[in-house]
C-alpha cells in the first residue's frame, strides 16, 4: 500500500511535469495560449542575465530584479549563480530595476520582442565606498550578500557570510555557528563539538554542502561540523523551516555550507597565514589557507585549501558522592576525587575544488569535490582517589582507601569526502536541474591505549568539602602516593574502532512558471533516490594480569611530573612514557592475561551493518500575489531499512559462551509531509513570515540494531530495539523581519515543535535472584508519548551610522533565544523533564568598531544550564534538602568572551589578532543540584595573530 502511494505521487509529478513542460514549450507565443485562471503560457518576451558585484566580479545572490511599472508580480531574485529570468514581459521598451542591500540601485532600458529572449547582464556598484574605508567595505559587502539571501528566501533562515565569520575568532564551523540565533553547541576540551538547533539533539538536523547531503561521521546520524574549517566556505545558512524539496528529516533545521564559487572574469585570490599560543598547554597554534579562482574560456574553476594545527590542554576535576549514616542520619560523603590533565593536538586539513562549465547562457554543468580530515591526538593523565574504597569512620575521614593512576593515549581520525556532479538546462520555459552525489564519512580509532596501576598500600584520607567545587584531601598515614614502585599493574586496555558511513544519491527537479489570475509563480517537482550504508567494526580488549618474572609497576615507565592542576590544588603524581609502555606490552603480550568475557561483552554488540534506502518525490509551488508570497508543497518518502548485529550469550556465572549474529526484519515505512511557507512583504524592506511543516526524526542506527551490550564495570546492560518507530514532528514558525539599506536588520520570531513517538531511553532494574546480572540496570530505547518545545528568537544587526561623532563607527551584532520544552520519561519513575541539551536562554552580543583601516569586535556568548543526561537513581539525599533528588546530570550555564581586531597594512593586506576565552570560563557538570558537582574543566585562554590578503 505504501509503495502504491509513492508510485501515485511519482505518477502525478510526471504528469504535472509533462503537462507544464508541453504548455511551456507550446504556450510561448504572443496572443495564444490557454484561457481561464491558469495561464500556462508566458506571453510576450523574456529577459535573462546575471548580476555581478561591480568591484570583484562575484555573482550577487538574492539581488532583486523587477520591471518598472508592472507591479511586484513581474519581478524575481537571482539564484545561487547570480542568474535571473523574467518571463511574460510585454513587448516594447521596458525599464529593469536592479537592487541589492548595500549597493546602488541600477536601471537598464531594454527592448522586449515577442517570442524572443533578451540578455541583460549588469554590475552593481557598492553604496559604501563613499561612507567607509576600503577595508571595511569588503566586510559590509559580505554582510550585504548574506542579508539579501535571508530577506528574499522562500523559507526562514539565518545566513552568515565568510566576512562576518572572520569578525569572530572562530576557526571551524561548529564554533562559528553558535553565534546564530537558536543555536547552541556542546563543548569538548574547550572547543565546540556537537551542534544543537532549537534545543534538539544534533542528529535532528541535516548538514548539506551546496544543498547536497553530507554523510554522518560517527555511529549515529550526526555530521561533525567541527572538522570543517571556516576558510573552506563563503557563507553558511541555518535553515529553520523546511520546504518540500528538502529532506524531511531536517526537523530542527538544516545547516547548508556554501563553498566559494568562481567569480567569472576576475582572478580571485584570498588567503591567510597565522600562528598563535594556548596558555593552558603553553604550545603554539598554526593556520594557513588559500583560495584561487579563474575563468578559462567557458570553464570557471576555484580551488581552496586549509590547514590548522591546534595544541590545547584541559585541567579537570571530578567528584563522586555518596551518603553515610554516622549516627545522626544520612550525610554526604566524598566518595572519590579524580584530577585529570588532557593534552590535545588537533589537525584539520581540507581541500576543495569546483568546476563550472557554461554550455550556454542558461545551460551549465558543474563538478564539486571537497575533502576534510580531522586528526585528534590526546594524552590523558588521571590520579584517582578511591575514598569510598575504604571505611568511613567519621565525617571527612576514610581509612584504608585506594589510589590509582590511569593514563590514556588516544588518536581518532575523521574523514569526510563529498563529490557532486550536476547541471542545469532550460526546456522551453521550464528549468531542469539534476545532481548525482557521493559522500563518505569515516571515524577511525587506530590508537586508544590505557595503562592502570594501583597503589599496593592503602592510604587514609581526611577531606574537606566546605567548597564543594574543589574538594580538598590529605593523606594522614605514611603512604607515599608519589612512589611509582608501589604502584602495581592493574590492567592494560586497547580499543580499536572503525565506522564507515556512505551516501549515494541522485536528484532531479523541474521548475515551470505559470500565471494564476493576477499572480505569477512556478511549479517545482522532483524526485530523489538515496542509499545510506553504515558499518562498524569495534574491538575492546583488556588484559588484567601479568605473569612475568619481575613485578610490573608504574616505575617501569615512570616520567616525573610534579604539576599541580587547577591552581596547584591537585598533584598529578607523575606521567608515563607511552612509547616504552607500548613497546613492553607488545614484546611481552603472552605474559598478560586477556579478560575474554569482557572483550566479547564490550566488543561484539557494538559491531553492526545497516542499509537504509529512501525514495522521495515532491511537488511544490511558489506563488506571488502582489506582496504575498506562498510556498506550498507535499513530499513523500518511502524508507526501507536492513540491520544486522550481534547478541552475546553468557552462562549463569557470566562466562562467555558464544556470539550470535542477528538480523532485524526489513523495516519499511512511508510518510507524507505537507510544507507551507508564507512571506508577506509589508514593504520592500520588511517581511512577515509564517510556516507550517511536518518532518521526521529517524532513530539512530545503533538504536535499531538488535544487540545486547553488557558493561560489567558500571553494571549496565544496553540493548537495541528493532521495533523502534521514527518520531514525527509538527513545526510552526512565525517571524517579523525589518532590513536596513545601511546593511543590517532586526527580527523577532517564535517557534513550536510537537513530537509524536518521541524516542527516549527506558531504564529498568533487572530482578533475577541468582543471576550474575541481578541488580543490573537495563537501558533500551523506546517510543514515548510525546514531547514539545516552544521558543522565541530575537536578533539585531546594524551599523550605528545614525549616531553622532565617534559613535557612528560602532556596530552591533546580537541575538537572544528563549525556549522551554518538556518530555515524559520513566527514569526511575514516570515524570516530566526538559529535553536534554536544551538551555532555556541563549544570548550572543558583539560590539563592533570600524575606523580608518582598523576594525575590532568584542564578542560574548552565554547559554543557560541544560539537562545533560537523564538519571535513574533517587538514593542521594542532600544535607541541605531533606527530600530525595533525581540523579540527572546537568551542564551548568557558562559564558565566553572573545576579541578580534584587524588593521589594514596595504590595499589588499591586513594584520589580525584573535583572542578566545579571555575570562578562562570553566565547564561545570553536576548531579541533581549544584551542591553535587561532578566535573569542572578549565581550558585557559588562547589566541592567534597573522596576515590576511585578498588579491
Amino acid at each position: 500500500m505504501k509503495l502504491k502511494l509513492l508510485y501515485s505521487l511519482l505518477t502525478t509529478i510526471v504528469m504535472i511535469t509533462t503537462v507544464n513542460a508541453e504548455r511551456s514549450l507550446f504556450g510561448f507565443s504572443s496572443g495564444g495560449g490557454m484561457e481561464g485562471p491558469f495561464i500556462y503560457k508566458v506571453a510576450n518576451g523574456q529577459v535573462i542575465g546575471k548580476v555581478f558585484d561591480g568591484d570583484t566580479g562575484e555573482p550577487l545572490i538574492g539581488a532583486t530584479v523587477r520591471v518598472q511599472g508592472l507591479g511586484s508580480n513581474h519581478g524575481t531574485v537571482t539564484d545561487n549563480t547570480g542568474s535571473y529570468r523574467l518571463q511574460g514581459i510585454p513587448e516594447g521598451p521596458q525599464v529593469l530595476i536592479f537592487s541589492f542591500i548595500g549597493f546602488e540601485t541600477l536601471t537598464r532600458n531594454v527592448e522586449v520582442e515577442p517570442n524572443k529572449s533578451v540578455t541583460v547582464n549588469v554590475r552593481l556598484d557598492s553604496g559604501m565606498e563613499g561612507m567607509e574605508e576600503v577595508t571595511i567595505v569588503a566586510f559590509r559587502k559580505g554582510q550585504s550578500r548574506s542579508i539579501n539571501v535571508q530577506k528574499e528566501a522562500l523559507n526562514m533562515k539565518s545566513v552568515i557570510s565568510y566576512e562576518q565569520m572572520e569578525r569572530f575568532p572562530d576557526l571551524n564551523i561548529a564554533e562559528s555557528i553558535k553565534r546564530v540565533p537558536g543555536v547552541v553547541t556542546e563543548p569538548a576540551r574547550g572547543e565546540a563539538e556537537s551542534v544543537m538547533i532549537r534545543g534538539l539533539p544534533s542528529g535532528m538536523h541535516t548538514v548539506t554542502l551546496n544543498g547536497q547531503r553530507m554523510s554522518a561521521t560517527g555511529d549515529d546520524r550526526e555530521t561533525d561540523t567541527r572538522i570543517i574549517p571556516t576558510g573552506m566556505i563563503s557563507s553558511m545558512e541555518v535553515i529553520k523551516s523546511a520546504t518540500a524539496d528538502m529532506d524531511a528529516d531536517a526537523t530542527s533545521g538544516s545547516i547548508n555550507l556554501i563553498t566559494t564559487r568562481p567569480v567569472g572574469d576576475e582572478v580571485f585570490v584570498r588567503g591567510q597565514i597565522a600562528t598563535g599560543y594556548n596558555a593552558m598547554s603553553g604550545r603554539p597554534q598554526w593556520l594557513s589557507s588559500l583560495t584561487y579562482s579563474k575563468r578559462v574560456g567557458k570553464l570557471d574553476f576555484v580551488v581552496s585549501g586549509n590547514y590548522q594545527k591546534d595544541n590545547r590542554a584541559t585541567e579537570d576535576i571530578r567528584h563522586d558522592w555518596d551518603v553515610r549514616d554516622f549516627g545522626n542520619g544520612n550525610q554526604d560523603v566524598l566518595a572519590g576525587l579524580r584530577p585529570s590533565l588532557y593534552e590535545t593536538e588537533r589537525i584539520r586539513a581540507s581541500i576543495g575544488t569546483q568546476l563550472d562549465y557554461s554550455i550556454s547562457e542558461r545551460s551549465s554543468l558543474y563538478l564539486r569535490a571537497v575533502y576534510n580530515r580531522f586528526d585528534e591526538y590526546e594524552l590523558r593523565n588521571d590520579a584517582r582517589h578511591g575514598i569510598d574504597d575504604g571505611n568511613f569512620t567519621a565525617p571527612g575521614v576514610s581509612e584504608r582507601a585506594r589510589f590509582e593512576k590511569v593514563m590514556r593515549e588516544y588518536n581518532r581520525i575523521t574523514n569526510l569526502i563529498n563529490l557532486n556532479f550536476g547541471g542545469q538546462n532550460d526546456i522551453g520555459k521550464s528549468t531542469l536541474d539534476y545532481n548525482m552525489g557521493y559522500s563518505r564519512g569515516t571515524f577511525n580509532v587506530p590508537l586508544r591505549e590505557y595503562y592502570a596501576f594501583r597503589h599496593s598500600e592503602r592510604p587514609d584520607y581526611s577531606y574537606d568539602i566546605s567548597n564543594r567545587n574543589f574538594g580538598e584531601y590529605q593523606v594522614t598515614n605514611d603512604v607515599n602516593l608519589n612512589d611509582p614502585s608501589k604502584m602495581g599493574f592493574r590492567y592494560y586496555e586497547r580499543r580499536r574502532d572503525d565506522i564507515v558511513d556512505t551516501d549515494m544519491f541522485a536528484t532531479i527537479n523541474l521548475r515551470t512558471p505559470y500565471n494564476l489570475g493576477s499572480g505569477k509563480g512556478f511549479f517545482k517537482v522532483g524526485a530523489k533516490a538515496w542509499r545510506k550504508t553504515k558499518d562498524r567494526d569495534m574491538l575492546e580488549q583488556r588484559w588484567t594480569s601479568y605473569s612475568g618474572t619481575e613485578p610490573l609497576t608504574f616505575e617501569n615507565f615512570f616520567v616525573p611530573n610534579s604539576a599541580g592542576l587547577i591552581g596547584g590544588r591537585y598533584p598529578i603524581y607523575g606521567d608515563i612514557d607511552w612509547e616504552s609502555g607500548k613497546r613492553f606490552f607488545n614484546q611481552n603480550e603472552s605474559s598478560f592475561g586477556l579478560d575474554v568475557d569482557r572483550t566479547r561483552a564490550s566488543s561484539d554488540p557494538n559491531n553492526f551493518s545497516a542499509v537504509e534506502d529512501i525514495y522521495a518525490a515532491y511537488a511544490m509551488t511558489d506563488l506571488k500575489f502582489g506582496n504575498l508570497n506562498l510556498n506550498l508543497g507535499l513530499r513523500g518518502e518511502q524508507v526501507e531499512n536492513f540491520y544486522s548485529g550481534n547478541e552475546v550469550e553468557f552462562d549463569s556465572n557470566g562466562n562467555y559462551v558464544r556470539t550470535i549474529p542477528v538480523e532485524a526484519d526489513n523495516i519499511g515505512y512511508f510518510n507524507m509531509f505537507p510544507m507551507m511557507n508564507v512571506r508577506y512583504e509589508i514593504n520592500k524592506m520588511t517581511n512577515l513570515r509564517f510556516a507550517y511543516t511536518e518532518t521526521i526524526v529517524r532513530p539512530d542506527f545503533a538504536a535499531l540494531v538488535p544487540f545486547r551490550l553488557i558493561n560489567q564495570d558500571n553494571e549496565i546492560i544496553t540493548t537495541g530495539n528493532p521495533d523502534l518507530n521514527p518520531s514525527n514532528a509538527q513545526n510552526i514558525d512565525v517571524a517579523f523581519e525589518s532590513y536596513f539599506q545601511s546593511v543590517g536588520f532586526v527580527s523577532i520570531g517564535g517557534f513550536y515543535k510537537r513530537f509524536r513517538n518521541f524516542i527516549f531511553n527506558e531504564v529498568t532494574m533487572i530482578q533475577d535472584p541468582g543471576s550474575v546480572y541481578d541488580g543490573f540496570m537495563q537501558v533500551t530505547p523506546q517510543n514515548g508519548d510525546g514531547a514539545s518545545i516552544v521558543g522565541v528568537e530575537i536578533a539585531w544587526q546594524q551599523k550605528l551610522s545614525f549616531l553622532p561623532g565617534i559613535l557612528k563607527d560602532f556596530g552591533v551584532y546580537s541575538n537572544y533565544t528563549y525556549a522551554v520544552s518538556e518530555a515524559n520519561v520513566s527514569e526511575p519513575e514516570f515524570r516530566t523533564v526538559t529535553l536534554p541539551l536544551q538551555p532555556k536562554h541563549i544570548f550572543n552580543a558583539a560590539l563592533q568598531f570600524d575606523k580608518g583601516g582598523f576594525s575590532a569586535q568584542l564578542s560574548y556568548n552565554w547559554r543557560d544550564t541544560w539537562l545533560h543526561e537523564v538519571g535513574a537513581s533517587t538514593n542521594l539525599p542532600s544535607i541541605e534538602q531533606n527530600q530525595e533528588i533525581f540523579m540527572d546530570r546537568f551542564f551548568q550555564g557558562f559564558s565566553q568572551l572573545d576579541f578580534n581586531a584587524s588593521q589594514k597594512i596595504t590595499g589588499n593586506w591586513n594584520a589580525f589578532i584573535n583572542l578566545n576565552n579571555l575570562t578562562n570560563s570553566s565547564h561545570i557538570h553536576y548531579f541533581g543540584r549544584p551542591i553535587y558537582p561532578y566535573r569542572n574543566s578549565f581550558h585557559g585562554w588562547w589566541g592567534m595573530m597573522g596576515l590576511r590578503f585578498n588579491l
